[in-house]
């Protein structure tokens, strides 16, 4: 609130006046005229997929592969082999690129890999031995995945029974 040069009081809007309130609109109208539009219908999905008839062979063929093939393909096709098959059967390409790993593989011939755990576990027979190394390989990393997930907690310091919260200085005895 405000004083004017005459010595009235004002305020923001202007005195002895009333406020200028707009008329509504008139609505009577309304529904009577023109109907509303209709929507638009969707366009309906297309029952069939696309490619040509060799793609849509190998994408069924593909859905018809057991859960032991898929791991197979997903081991083996690596970027650089699915590259090369791709340069084969470009048609396959798209269905190659659904599996695999996206980094490179190391390729070792069985024969070479039963033979070396051989010489290492001193069994004798190829299978068992090939087994043992795999089996070792294989626990190693489970290990070592173990031990990340464990907490680090220092040798020389035992657990203290009362928790984390606990400290020896607080643990009186009265």
């Amino acid at each position: 609130m405000a004083i004017d040069s005459t010595g009235k009081p004002t305020t923001t809007g202007i005195m002895n006046t009333k406020p200028n309130v707009p008329k509504a609109p008139n609505l009577s109208a309304l529904g009577k005229g023109q109907p509303a539009p209709k929507p638009m219908p969707k366009p309906q999905a297309k029952a069939e997929p696309e490619g040509t008839p060799m793609e849509l062979e190998f994408a069924e063929r593909a859905k018809l592969l057991t859960d032991e093939d898929q791991a197979a393909l997903q081991t083996v096709l690596s970027p650089s082999v699915r590259t090369a098959l791709g340069k084969i059967i470009p048609e396959f390409k798209p269905i190659m690129d659904a599996y695999g790993l996206n980094e490179p593989n190391v390729v070792i011939p069985a024969s070479l890999m039963s033979s070396y755990a051989s010489k290492i576990y001193g069994i004798q027979n190829q299978n068992e031995a090939l087994a043992k190394f795999y089996d070792d390989v294989t626990s190693d990393i489970d290990q070592q995945v173990g031990q990340q997930q464990q907490p680090n907690v220092p040798p020389s310091q035992p657990a203290q029974p009362g928790g984390l919260m606990t400290s020896p200085q607080n643990m009186e005895t009265v």
